[in-house]
């Protein structure tokens, strides 16, 4: 959705930027539809003006926070082999595209077998926003400005939103609050399909049209079927706990106005049937490929029960936070997962804060659901067994239930603290807009603030990148056309410096290996090819687990070798460089040479790639 639908979808009933926005339902959130207001053009044109103020803002934040990765452009990036994924596939979907080749298939990687991008985190929206980076400066650039953007942009659309029911303070507030919340810093480290939170709050407002409202039904379903196709085309897992919070909430809803469900029912249903063609039209495609094209896994992607929310979460900062004391955030560091996905912290003083207002504003109609949604997604992102100090139990909880289906199972409930973020975005939002007298709005204005101080997030680290001239040089021309190439480091997760290379190379050669999901023998997700004699053996010579000696006395080196129609090899700079060398010499059958800062072997000639 552009800016402007979103603007012209958050129109306020009686709002000016010098007065407070009115509330929803002064009777009742389920009240008879409303006429539009009467636009007046100086009033619109001053409140884009204060829109773009809070763009910019948020825009210098984000920047002053990545900072470091500004200072290196094209060499640094957050997230390790994370960062790395999403540059490959920044820069595969514009060259796919330009070269008539199906985005969401590539055999540029695992080959000869390929990967099924929809298995994967392609984000291949993202990936045409920002084609015209990627192809002027190369696929970290375009990382690094879509890292820097994702808090600004999802604060912001969290502004927009909330400018429907609040001042433009109170919004810019809970954008604040949204957009630069842990779940979305945590994100920044390499998840830029799960950064890019911009749907959650444009599902609230269009929410808000189709239940409550009822304003051109049929339009709203049409731009909610678009949103969904746009969020699918960027992460559907923050696509499927959308809709499972969203059910939550309608459901909370619904019960605290039974009344009203009635009436508005056949409206609503109309809403989300169009809603329902429109996303089928536009993700016809992608889903095809998804669950019927080549290279498509089954079962879970990732493991249950670790990437959880411990109860001590929302209470314990981590390193995440620029303010935490070091003997609570050593404690985080216990909970189970990747430190980046502990992403639900609250802090006492906003925690002690919700509760204040969930009790101060119980009759609003937003705070009404808003409160008791925040608590259950609270439970439910605890995951299947509760976790206590980063010791799990045998104490089953709501989420063992909705990992049974067949979408859920692949989410990890500790990411849903993004919609803990939106919660109390929108409650926060609406306690200091309904604050009247001034006294009384620097009073709340402060508590506010001492309640978020809190999560002030720590300046992210980055990690830097080099990448040999060959590369990016005349000299990578050279190589055969339809070249398939062993590039060594070879890339499995934990080292996947050679798809960057790719990447930049402007795929130029197919290669074996890779981190993305694809099939093991059995069909199961694996986030990389299975196991064989040559991948094994490279990976344990360059970690030095093995010489090359060794390595190459083992059983079927030498046919797998061949297996796979090398044209050439390519050597990087790597630890253990010299066994590598050996090993690969041995390989070869002769000795490579030096050119632009690897080491190269051209073989004798191979079957091209189909």
């Amino acid at each position: 959705m552009t800016a402007a639908e979103i603007g012209a979808l958050s129109e306020v009933d009686a709002a000016t930027d010098t007065g407070v926005a009115t509330d929803i339902g002064a009777g009742s959130p389920l009240a008879a539809p409303v006429a539009a207001p009467v636009r007046n053009t100086a009033t619109w044109r001053k409140r884009w003006l204060v829109a773009a103020g809070i763009l910019a803002m948020f825009c210098a934040l984000s920047v002053a926070l990545f900072w470091d990765g500004w200072t290196a452009l094209g060499s640094r990036a957050y997230g390790g082999g994370d960062a790395i994924l999403f540059s490959w596939y920044l820069a595969w979907t514009p060259y796919a595209i330009s070269h008539g080749l199906d985005p969401f298939v590539t055999h540029f990687l695992n080959a000869p077998d390929g990967v099924n991008i929809m298995w994967s985190t392609g984000v291949p929206l993202l990936g045409v926003v920002a084609a015209p980076i990627t192809v002027l400066a190369g696929p970290l650039v375009a990382f690094q400005v879509l890292t820097t953007l994702a808090p600004a942009l999802s604060g912001w659309v969290m502004f927009l939103v909330m400018r429907r029911w609040t001042a433009a303070f109170p919004a810019a507030v809970a954008g604040l609050l949204y957009g630069f919340s842990p779940y979305i810093i945590g994100a920044s480290y390499g998840h830029l399909h799960l950064s890019f939170a911009l749907f959650p709050p444009i599902l609230l407002l269009l929410l808000d049209d189709l239940l409550i409202r009822q304003r051109t039904v049929t339009r709203t379903g049409g731009l909610l079927g678009a949103a969904v196709a746009a969020q699918a085309l960027i992460s559907e897992e923050v696509l499927a706990t959308s809709a499972v919070v969203a059910v939550i909430g309608i459901a909370i809803l619904c019960m605290g106005h039974r009344d009203q469900v009635r009436p508005r029912a056949a409206a609503a249903v109309r809403g989300l049937a169009v809603c329902a063609v429109v996303a089928t039209v536009l993700l016809a495609w992608p889903l095809y490929i998804q669950f019927f094209g080549p290279q498509r896994v089954h079962g879970s992607i990732q493991p249950s029960d670790i990437a959880v929310s411990d109860l001590l979460t929302f209470a314990t900062p981590t390193p995440l936070q620029a303010l935490g004391p070091d003997v609570a955030v050593r404690e985080s560091l216990r909970f189970s997962g990747n430190a980046v996905e502990v992403s639900g912290y609250v802090g006492l003083p906003l925690l002690a804060l919700l509760a204040f207002i969930a009790v101060r504003l119980r009759r609003n109609p937003l705070v009404a659901v808003c409160a008791p949604l925040f608590a259950v997604v609270a439970v439910l992102s605890l995951g299947p067994h509760l976790h206590v100090g980063g010791r799990g139990t045998r104490i089953p909880l709501p989420w063992r239930l909705l990992e049974l289906g067949p979408v859920l199972h692949n989410a990890l409930p500790s990411r849903l603290s993004l919609y803990l973020a939106l919660a109390a975005s929108v409650m926060i939002a609406l306690w200091l807009d309904q604050a009247r007298p001034p006294r009384l709005r620097a009073a709340t204005g402060v508590v506010a603030a001492a309640a978020l101080v809190p999560l002030v997030p720590a300046t992210p680290i980055t990690f830097s990148t080099a990448t040999p001239r060959f590369f990016t040089g005349p000299q990578v021309d050279n190589l055969p056309a339809a070249a398939t190439a062993l590039v060594v480091p070879y890339p499995y997760p934990q080292q996947n410096i050679a798809m960057l290379w790719q990447a930049q190379a402007d795929f130029r050669f197919a290669m074996p290996g890779c981190y993305c999901t694809v099939p093991d023998r059995f069909g199961r997700s694996s986030f990389h090819p299975e196991t064989d004699p040559l991948n094994s053996a490279l990976i344990a010579v360059a970690t030095g687990q093995s010489t090359a000696a060794a390595a190459l006395r083992q059983p079927g080196l030498a046919a797998t070798f061949d297996r796979y129609h090398l044209n050439t090899i390519i050597l990087g700079p790597s630890d253990h460089h010299d066994e590598l060398v050996t090993l690969l010499t041995g390989l070869a059958g002769a000795p490579g040479r030096y050119v632009d800062g690897v080491d190269l072997w051209l073989l004798d000639s191979a079957p091209g790639r189909s």
